[in-house]
């Protein structure tokens, strides 16, 4: 009995550090809450949005980093933009968002994350939001 307990604790233990380590559970978790997967199919749902969809964020995010830095190619950009994200989820600041007026006046930014989400599951589910929700002609290929 005491090594099925003993079992079965390790093996819990085990199957939580590994959700803690795939982008997508740590998006799910932490990110999802506030941010949609894709854009609101009625007017309820707009209504009860309290960040910008992923999409609509992350093409704010990449036209922004792409305008300003200028990076060299999409690589790069997929760098910079990675980097902002790890930064902006622990300190966020209306001078570091690149969203439209309007987005940003409807939303604000976002509360810092500090507590909320572990450098490490920042590192790992940044790089997984750019690659899903980067616009098209923003992919690394």
């Amino acid at each position: 009995m005491i090594r099925s307990l003993l079992f079965l604790s390790l093996l819990m233990l085990g199957l939580n550090a590994n959700t803690l380590t795939q982008p997508e559970i740590i998006f799910q978790k932490k990110c999802q809450m506030c941010h949609a997967l894709a854009a609101p199919e009625s007017e309820e749902e707009q209504k009860a949005m309290v960040a910008p969809f992923m999409s609509l964020a992350m093409r704010s995010v990449t036209i922004g980093i792409d305008a300003l830095e200028e990076p060299k190619d999409n690589k790069e950009l997929r760098k910079l933009t990675i980097e902002h994200i790890e930064d902006y989820i622990f300190n966020p600041r209306p001078e570091k968002s690149f969203c439209e007026d309007i987005i940003f006046e409807k939303f604000r930014y976002m509360p810092s994350l500090e507590r909320f989400i572990s450098i490490k599951e920042a590192k790992i589910v940044a790089p997984w939001v750019y690659d899903t929700f980067a616009p098209a002609n923003y992919q690394v290929k």
